[in-house]
């Protein structure tokens, strides 16, 4: 039984988030609670043989570990989603290896009545792997409210959305692919925030502002 408390920031890379999920755990362990930062961004583990295999035969330069996974992860499912097997499959082997993480990472903690602050969450990781598949968008994000994505990854009690144009974080995030890169995930974050009613952030405030909004929204949802 779920006994702790989740707060979740979310938002394309460059927006910001990370930085307001930090200060936020600083204000909140000022405040008497202590809370814990996580980040929880997918990084390959049962399908890292998959990936690495396929990184011996495309050689990628000039980007980081991260962004070189995504690359690789993006190549092997833009040649194989025409084939149902294979991305049922993909996600299968997805949804198993991000669980288990999230498990090790969140179910933990919350169990243990401990306050979280989560640097993304599955959202993040779903809109990343529906960018991917391209035409089957709407079908993998319809899978954000199956019965078993409820029992594998835990509900957040608050989703705060920090928004910025894509060419802003662009500018921010030196390790981002490319612009298109972003707006594809920008344009899905916007849709997601309107449906299921996520707080949204204007992430090209100062962070100083933003991070006064952010604590006086939290804390008058906790009654500090």
């Amino acid at each position: 039984m779920r006994k702790g408390y989740l707060i979740v920031f979310t938002g394309i890379d460059g927006s910001g988030k990370t930085t307001q999920a930090k200060i936020l755990v600083e204000s909140l362990k000022k405040n008497g609670i202590e809370a814990s930062y996580v980040w929880t961004r997918w990084e390959p583990s049962l399908l890292r043989f998959l990936i690495n295999r396929w990184k011996s035969n495309n050689k990628t330069e000039n980007i980081d570990r991260l962004n070189r996974n995504v690359t690789v992860v993006r190549d092997i499912k833009r040649r194989f989603k025409s084939n149902p097997i294979f991305i049922w499959l993909w996600m299968g082997a997805f949804f198993l290896d991000y669980g288990i993480q999230i498990i090790l990472k969140i179910h933990i903690g919350l169990f243990r009545k401990r306050f979280i602050v989560s640097d993304r969450i599955y959202y993040d990781s779903v809109v990343d792997q529906a960018v991917s598949f391209g035409s089957r968008i709407d079908w993998l994000l319809e899978h954000l409210d199956s019965f078993w994505i409820k029992i594998i990854f835990p509900k957040p009690d608050m989703v705060i959305y920090v928004d910025c144009q894509e060419d802003i974080a662009f500018a921010r995030k030196d390790d981002a692919p490319d612009l298109k890169y972003l707006a594809d995930r920008r344009e899905i974050y916007l849709k997601l925030a309107d449906k299921y009613k996520w707080i949204k952030m204007n992430g090209t405030l100062p962070v100083d502002e933003i991070a006064v909004q952010v604590k006086n929204i939290v804390f008058r949802k906790l009654g500090i």
